[in-house]
């Protein structure tokens, strides 16, 4: 061993810790390797960034995730509620048509003398002006076909709707396709309807207040030029929206197609078939209470104080 040699060793051992001798070729491929070592290092130490950092975006996923299913389960319990409130309305609506199925609303029947003071004689006036309206449509309705009658509203100077509760839906159907016929009587000022639910009067304000969009919003130069007009007409529950031409001197219409007149089968004289839906106690503030009940009049037809009829003291013959 040189002394070259030799000192190479004790450098390699002050240096490394330890002394070694190796070949050229042994030496190159040590080199090569501690590189690769030290780049297999790098993209290990990269590797755990990345790792740390996807652990930290699954984390945020994870609670993302709890918060939207949160929200699904919220949303899943409205929509149940909102199902089983939708299934009770039709119910509840159901069972209030059934209720009202054989009843009919008359529209400007004069109230009872003032002098009856006693409830069940009102009722029983109201019964046998009840009989002689029917008998002037020519049906063959009775007041013993009237399980009850009563006036919807407070008493005051305007006359009261008068809610007649028959005892059968034929009857009902019979009076009703008759009512047209009292324009002809002393009963024209007279009006008949089927009685509604509050959301099928509901149903047809939003009817009527479509009818005033529509004539307001969508009528052309040409249309008012023909007296075209849009109009809700047909009975009430059934009422449907069409554009017709308004014949002034008669109060009657006809639509485009021109087939046929209409003044709102079942309505009486049929006038006024925007009127109102009557409101009952159950719909109204206590401050509306004294509008419940009054009748009103189209735009336009005569407001003339009418002569002032005897009190009702006794049925017509």
């Amino acid at each position: 061993m040189t002394d070259a040699f030799f000192k190479n060793l004790e450098q390699q051992k002050k240096d490394m810790g330890m002394a070694y001798w190796a070949c050229r070729s042994c030496l190159s491929f040590a080199a090569k390797m501690q590189t690769q070592l030290k780049e297999v290092d790098r993209k290990l130490e990269k590797l755990k960034e990345q790792v740390e950092e996807n652990t930290d975006g699954i984390g945020k996923a994870n609670d993302k995730i709890g918060k939207v299913e949160k929200s699904v389960g919220t949303v899943g319990r409205k929509i149940e509620d909102m199902e089983r409130r939708l299934e009770e309305n039709m119910m509840e609506e159901m069972r209030a048509r059934e209720a009202i199925k054989r009843n009919i609303v008359l529209h400007g029947v004069d109230e009872p003398a003032r002098e009856m003071r006693d409830g069940k004689e009102r009722m029983e006036a109201d019964k046998v002006e009840c009989e002689n309206i029917f008998r002037a449509t020519g049906s063959k309705a009775t007041k013993r076909d009237i399980q009850f009658c009563r006036r919807i509203g407070e008493k005051g100077a305007d006359m009261r709707p008068l809610l007649v509760g028959l005892t059968s839906e034929v009857i009902k159907a019979e009076i009703l396709e008759r009512a047209s016929k009292l324009r002809e009587t002393e009963y024209s000022e007279v009006t008949i309807a089927p009685d509604q639910t509050k959301k099928q009067r509901q149903a047809e304000t939003r009817l009527n207040q479509e009818v005033e969009r529509k004539n307001r919003e969508e009528l052309t130069e040409e249309d008012m030029a023909k007296n075209l007009k849009w109009m809700a007409v047909g009975r009430k529950g059934e009422k449907r929206v069409i554009k017709g031409q308004i014949r002034e001197e008669e109060g009657e219409y006809r639509n485009q197609r021109g087939r046929g007149r209409g003044r709102g089968r079942g309505t009486g004289t049929g006038r006024n078939t925007n009127r109102p839906a009557y409101t009952r106690d159950s719909d109204m503030d206590t401050s509306d209470q004294h509008e419940k009940g009054k009748r009103t009049r189209e735009e336009g037809e005569d407001t003339e104080e009418e002569e002032e009829r005897p009190p009702r003291t006794r049925s017509r013959q």
